[in-house]
């Protein structure tokens, strides 16, 4: 590599015609006395750039790292039954006869919850997926933003009260199941308390514990969901609701 830099930066200064000459975007010309001056700043700025692009790519690799030690695997979006479309949207019906697919609040969404569907029935409108946040309950921005109402505008405590969704468990995705350790990351993690610990062997209370969900108090928030280590699909997920409910 460095036999490439030093044959490209040096073909100025051999060429016994003066036939070659470095040329500014714009039109200026460099000529080769110009050059002679300078062929070590050339270098050092080419090594530099390089140097810069390979620390940069390092980055990027790290990023996918848990402590430089085990690759983080990305989620998968699981396979559900009815999609969830956010608190205010009140039913499928409402929404999909009211937006435009503007993506105001896609844009508006902090959680990075929100996304286009790409359902032709309901294309480029509003749905909700929680492989990169959850929607938490204090935020109400997709309402705000709405200019249709396909969202309507609903308070903080109205949308801790609204049932988008119900979470369902993969008791075979589950850590205790697949790597027999203890863990509840989703019992602790829900904001209205809707997941219990249960004990994995219901004839031994002291087995390690498995989630246990309570739909009725359940809003479908996506907290379990997101929050839960099991890779490549998560061993708690939300299935949608077609029309909300009160809870």
């Amino acid at each position: 590599m460095q036999l490439i830099f030093y044959t490209l930066l040096n073909c100025i200064d051999n060429c016994k015609f003066d036939a070659l000459h470095y040329q500014y975007a714009w039109g200026k010309s460099s000529t080769k006395k110009d050059n002679e001056s300078k062929p070590e700043s050339r270098r050092t700025f080419i090594a530099t750039t390089v140097a810069m692009t390979a620390g940069a790519s390092l980055a990027r690799a790290q990023e996918k790292v848990d402590g430089g030690y085990a690759e983080i695997i990305d989620k998968k979006k699981p396979k559900r039954q009815t999609p969830i479309v956010p608190p205010g949207a009140k039913s499928l019906k409402n929404l999909s006869s009211h937006c435009t697919a503007c993506q105001l609040c896609v844009a508006e969404c902090p959680n990075d919850v929100l996304r286009p569907s790409t359902d032709l029935s309901r294309l480029m409108q509003p749905e909700s997926s929680y492989e990169r946040g959850y929607c938490r309950p204090e935020c109400t921005r997709c309402s705000e933003v709405c200019p249709t109402g396909a969202i309507l505008r609903l308070s903080a405590e109205d949308k801790s009260s609204t049932q988008i969704g119900h979470a369902v468990t993969i008791r075979e995705n589950c850590i205790p199941v697949t790597d027999g350790v203890s863990c509840g990351n989703c019992a602790r993690h829900c904001p209205v308390g809707a997941i219990i610990m249960v004990p994995l062997d219901p004839d031994d209370p002291d087995s390690l514990k498995i989630p246990s969900v309570n739909e009725e108090r359940c809003i479908g928030c996506g907290a379990c969901e997101n929050l839960c280590p099991s890779r490549p699909y998560s061993a708690i997920y939300v299935e949608g609701h077609s029309v909300h409910r009160t809870v």
